[in-house]
C-alpha cells in the first residue's frame, strides 16, 4: 500500500489484477483454523477462494453421492459380514483396517485431484460398528460353545483334557465317526445280593464311595468317563481328543482300580462293610463315536461289536476266576510293557472270528508274576495238546506259587473231565459266547 502511495509501484499495473489486502503478522490476530492448518492466514482464504473461482476448480458432490454413500455401507458390511467370520482374530483385525485405510485413502485422492467430495464418516464407522458387531458376534457364540462343550464333558474327563477342548474345540468332532479306540467295561461281582444286605442310605454311601475311587483312576489316565450303568463303569480312551497309546492308557487304569480297590478293603473291613471284587473288560477297536440320542437328549458315546466284546470280557472274569481280561488286540499293543497270559480262544456267537483272551496281571519286572504267566502257558500247551494229566501238574504248579487261581483251577477240573471223557476228535478248544455271556464248549 505504501509503496502504490508513494509511487513507486505504478497504478497501471493493477488494472484488471485483483488485490487483496491483509495483514498476514501473527500479532494482528487475524489468523484462522483451516481442515488444512491449525494457523492460517484470514487473507490467504480469501485468496484460495478467488483463484478457485477464476480457474474453475470446485468441490463437486452430485446429489446421486447419498445413493452411493448408502451403497457402499451395504457393500462394506456384507462383505465384512461373510469375510470376517471365516478369519482368525488378528486376520480379520487387519482386513478391518486396510478396507478403512483403503477408503480413505481413496477420498483423499478424489479430493485432491478431481475435487470430489464422498462422505468418508458415515461408511467407516458404519464398517467399524460392523466389525464390532461381528466380534461381540463371534465372542458371544464361542463362550456358547465352550459352554456347550464343559456341561457335555465337565463330569467326564479329566480337567487335563477338558482344558484342551475349550482352548480348542475344533479338535472335537461332534457327531458320527468311526475311530480306533479302547474301551473299558468294570462291573462289582454278586453286587445284588451286596444290595440286598445293606440299607438303602448305606448302600448308596458304599457306591458312591467306591464309583468316586474307579472314576479318579479313570481320570488320572486321561478317560473318557462315558457312563454308570449301576455299578458297572463304561470309559473311553482316544476319544473325544484323539490319545497316543491308549490301550496302555486303558491298562494302567484297570491296575490303578484294583490297587485302589485293595487299598479301599482294608478300610470297608473296619467299618463292617461287604467285602467288593471287579471284573474288569479292555478291547481296542474300530468303533463309532459321536451324539446318540435324540434332539431332546442325547450322549457322547461309542458303539459297535468292539464295544460288546470288552463288555462280554469283562463279564468272562467271573467263570474264569479272573479281574482283568484284555483281548488279543489289546494284548498285541501291551505285551511289551505288561505281564499278560492267555486263557482261551474264545468266540462270540453269531461271528465267525474267533479271538484269544488275556489275562492282565501286572507291570513288567515283577518276577512271581512273570513265573507264573510262563509255567501256566506251558500248561495250556499240555491241554491243547491233549495231555490232560501234565496239564494237571502244571497247573498245580500254578497253584503253588498261587494259591485259589482261578484259571488254574477251571482247567485243572476240565482236564479231568476230558481224562474220563475225552472230547470228540474234531474238538478245537473254542468256547462260545452267546448274547448272555455264558461259556461252554
Amino acid at each position: 500500500i505504501t509503496d502504490i502511495i508513494n509511487g513507486r509501484i505504478d497504478k497501471g499495473q493493477l488494472k484488471d489484477k485483483i488485490v487483496l489486502i491483509g495483514a498476514t503478522a501473527i500479532g494482528i490476530y487475524d489468523m484462522r483454523v483451516t481442515p488444512f492448518a491449525g494457523v492460517y492466514p484470514g487473507v490467504e482464504i480469501h485468496a484460495t477462494v478467488m483463484d478457485n473461482i477464476l480457474s474453475k476448480r470446485f468441490l463437486i458432490r452430485p446429489q446421486w453421492f447419498s445413493l452411493l454413500d448408502m451403497l457402499i455401507i451395504l457393500c462394506a458390511g456384507i462383505c465384512l459380514g461373510i469375510i470376517i467370520p471365516r478369519l482368525s482374530a488378528m486376520a480379520g483385525l487387519f482386513t478391518t483396517a486396510s478396507f478403512v485405510a483403503g477408503y480413505i485413502y481413496l477420498g483423499s485422492y478424489l479430493f485432491n485431484h478431481s475435487g470430489l467430495l464422498i462422505n468418508i464418516t458415515s461408511p467407516v464407522l458404519a464398517i467399524a460398528a460392523t466389525y464390532l458387531c461381528l466380534v461381540l458376534y463371534r465372542y458371544a457364540l464361542e463362550a456358547r460353545e465352550k459352554k456347550r462343550i464343559k456341561d457335555t464333558f465337565q463330569y467326564y474327563v479329566a480337567a487335563p483334557i477338558m482344558e484342551e477342548l475349550l482352548k480348542h474345540p475344533e479338535k472335537l468332532k461332534l457327531g458320527g465317526e468311526e475311530k480306533e479306540l479302547t474301551v473299558l467295561f468294570s462291573d462289582i461281582r454278586q453286587f445284588t445280593a451286596i444290595s440286598e444286605k445293606l440299607k438303602p442310605d448305606m448302600l448308596i454311601r458304599l457306591l458312591n464311595e467306591y464309583l468316586s475311587i474307579m472314576s479318579d483312576a479313570v481320570f488320572k489316565y486321561e478317560g473318557y468317563l462315558d457312563k454308570y450303568i449301576g455299578d458297572a463303569i463304561m470309559a473311553v480312551y482316544g476319544a473325544p481328543l484323539l490319545q497316543d497309546g491308549h490301550p496302555k492308557k486303558a491298562c494302567l487304569t484297570a491296575l490303578e482300580m484294583m490297587e485302589r480297590l485293595g487299598a479301599m478293603r482294608k478300610e470297608w473291613q473296619d467299618r463292617k462293610l461287604p467285602f467288593l471284587d471287579i471284573g474288569i473288560g479292555i478291547n481296542t477297536g474300530t468303533m463309532v463315536v459321536g451324539n446318540i440320542g435324540s434332539e431332546q437328549k442325547y450322549d457322547y458315546t461309542v458303539i459297535g461289536d468292539n464295544v460288546n466284546l470288552a463288555s462280554r470280557l469283562e463279564e468272562l472274569n467271573k467263570p474264569y476266576g479272573t479281574n482283568i481280561m484284555i483281548s488279543d488286540r489289546v494284548y498285541r499293543e501291551v505285551s511289551q510293557e505288561f505281564i499278560c497270559r492267555e486263557l482261551d480262544i474264545v468266540q462270540v456267537r453269531g461271528k465267525a472270528r474267533a479271538v484269544a483272551i488275556y489275562e492282565l496281571m501286572g507291570r513288567k519286572g515283577i518276577s512271581q508274576l512273570e513265573d507264573i504267566a510262563e509255567i501256566f502257558c506251558e500248561g495250556i500247551g499240555h491241554y491243547r495238546k491233549r495231555r490232560w494229566g501234565e496239564a494237571i501238574k502244571t497247573f498245580n504248579k500254578v497253584l503253588d506259587l498261587k494259591p485259589g487261581d482261578g484259571p488254574s483251577k477251571l482247567y485243572i477240573q476240565q482236564s479231568r473231565q476230558f481224562t474220563t471223557r475225552p472230547p470228540a476228535e474234531n474238538w478245537e478248544n473254542l468256547f462260545i459266547i452267546d448274547h448272555k455271556t455264558s461259556i461252554g464248549p
